[in-house]
């Protein structure tokens, strides 16, 4: 990046909100803005507003949305039908407001934890609120490889004593902290870090690092024969990292401060570029059975996952990585806080050991939660405690299925219940929600329907919840595969920009995979309920 298209900033900023003053780093900005300006400046759409070279120009340049869902598109490619988006010069606020929908709905359907952030905090450019989603982002984009599926020979970081699951169960942050430490090993180097601030502060860990991972030798040590000036060592080291163009995100007043944000991304790229690790023969494990790689018990397990992330239960965020479903909920104690999440009151929490230690205080918590499951009117056939345990794949995903479906009708019961008013809400409604929507004839009776597989049901259904939200020029009939596929991904989109929050993927729709066309649905008729009250 040119000097002139650097951003230009001063220290630290504090502005003012509704809740009080907050501050943010202008080193953070900088980083962040100047990975924007290298991922979407060749966007046409977006040349009136890159490059960022401002503070004022990122808070400024988000403020209609449009620069938002590109972002995510970034991070996770195809997750926004950009035929959705409102892409005009002059937008109207109801069109910003549905560009912000249509991001925040959609970061949280790539596991990003959007707390406390809605369209007009964004439409208002609100400093610290922007930073905070564009960093769940930037984060998203920088650890998504970061697992044995996309690596296998991560599992060179086992420990003894350790499988193939305990592995899976540990965050990308975990991850790269264990990468780093192996080459350290490797290396013959007594240092070790368990954090991205303190322990990288004086260059050395980052220094020893690219000698053990540059490709052709060309990183030294140079840096470590500077022994006053610390921040001096950190542009030497930054100039070791530039030889392998790996000098984004940090300067090096971010190095001798610390900034964990700034020092994870750093580290993350020099992962995605140059992990350094010898391959494995994957015949020697067992990954096709523990990562399920292809088929709808994947896309279901995800889309599960970060439905638990999206409802911001703070005792799951801050003791679960949430990377693998089957063996974070095994210990019973998320599917607990989860059911009381919904049904608050219905755990007896007397009897759950939080930091269960043996098997039997494990299988007493999963217990605890089939109690609390039959009580709400789940099916639990040939589901026990110890089933949990051992992570039956099957029982796992049928449970958190029945959890995701209770929430979705419990919220629909609490904006007012079904068509005509009434509390309870079932899957019924549902189908006379669409039925009634669209006057169809015949009838839909149950989600299993293979119109729902074209695609065309969906779109208009979301045309009927927002008519003007919809263009029907791009609605086809859906008879071919590639024609189903795009109203899918069209009409997921959609319902997002509509405010629904679906987890859902374009495969769930063609596939008719029910359980998924109900939540679809069902969001669906909680925008509307929300709008009528």
């Amino acid at each position: 990046m040119s000097e002139s298209s650097k951003l230009k900033t001063t220290d630290t900023n504090v502005q003012q909100g509704g809740t009080g003053f907050h501050s943010y780093t202008a080193d953070e900005t900088e980083a962040f803005a100047e990975f924007i300006n290298g991922q979407l400046q060749g966007d046409e759409q977006l040349q009136s507003k890159l490059p960022l070279k401002t503070p004022e120009e990122l808070f400024e340049a988000v403020k209609d949305g449009i620069l938002l869902c590109k972002l995510v598109n970034k991070a996770k490619a195809g997750t926004i039908d950009e035929r959705v988006m409102n892409i005009k010069d002059k937008l109207n606020p109801w069109q910003v407001s549905e560009n912000h929908q249509l991001f925040i709905n959609s970061a949280k359907s790539i596991g990003c934890q959007v707390v406390n952030c809605g369209p007009n905090d964004l439409s208002a450019g609100t400093a610290h609120i922007v930073l905070g989603v564009v960093w769940q982002v930037i984060k998203i984009a920088l650890l998504q490889d970061i697992n044995l599926k996309e690596h296998p020979e991560l599992v060179r970081l086992l420990k003894d004593g350790e499988t193939l699951e305990d592995l899976l169960k540990l965050p990308a942050e975990e991850l790269l902290i264990r990468w780093v430490n192996y080459h350290l090993a490797n290396a013959g180097s007594e240092r070790r870090i368990s954090n991205f601030s303190s322990d990288i502060k004086d260059s050395e860990i980052y220094t020893i690092l690219l000698g053990q991972i540059c490709p052709n030798k060309e990183c030294t040590q140079k840096p470590m024969e500077e022994t006053e000036d610390m921040k001096n060592r950190a542009e030497l080291m930054l100039q070791e990292a530039d030889k392998i163009k790996c000098r984004e995100f940090i300067t090096p007043r971010d190095v001798v401060k610390g900034n964990s944000k700034l020092n994870l991304a750093f580290t993350a790229n020099l992962f995605n570029n140059y992990p350094a690790l010898e391959e494995i023969n994957e015949e020697d494990y067992d990954f096709a059975d523990l990562l399920d790689l292809d088929g709808e018990g994947t896309r279901e397990e995800r889309a599960f996952r970060f439905w638990i992330q999206s409802l911001n239960i703070d005792y799951i965020d801050e003791n679960y990585a949430l990377q693998n479903l089957y063996a974070d909920l095994k210990d019973g104690i998320v599917l607990l806080h989860v059911i009381d999440h919904i049904k608050p009151g219905i755990v007896q929490w007397k009897k759950v050991k939080k930091n269960a230690k043996n098997k039997f205080q494990k299988v007493g918590n999963c217990n605890e939660y089939i109690r609390c499951a039959k009580e709400a009117g789940f099916s639990t056939v040939n589901c026990g405690g110890a089933d949990i345990l051992e992570g039956n794949k099957k029982l796992i995903l049928g449970q958190t299925w029945q959890l995701m479906r209770l929430s979705v009708l419990e919220l629909l019961k609490q904006v007012g219940g079904d068509m005509d008013g009434n509390k309870k809400v079932d899957e019924k409604d549902l189908l006379i929600f669409v039925n009634q929507k669209l006057n169809l004839s015949p009838e839909v009776t149950n989600f299993k329907d293979q119109r729902f597989g074209k695609g065309k049901l969906l779109c208009d259904l979301c045309a009927a919840v927002s008519p003007k939200s919809v263009d029907k020029e791009f609605i086809t009939e859906g008879n071919t595969d590639e024609e189903a596929e795009q109203n899918a991904k069209y009409a997921i989109s959609v319902a997002r920009k509509l405010g629904g929050v679906v987890f859902l993927l374009w495969e769930d729709i063609v596939e008719v995979n029910s359980k998924m066309l109900l939540t679809f649905v069902a969001a669906l008729m909680l925008v509307e309920k929300k709008q009528q009250s």
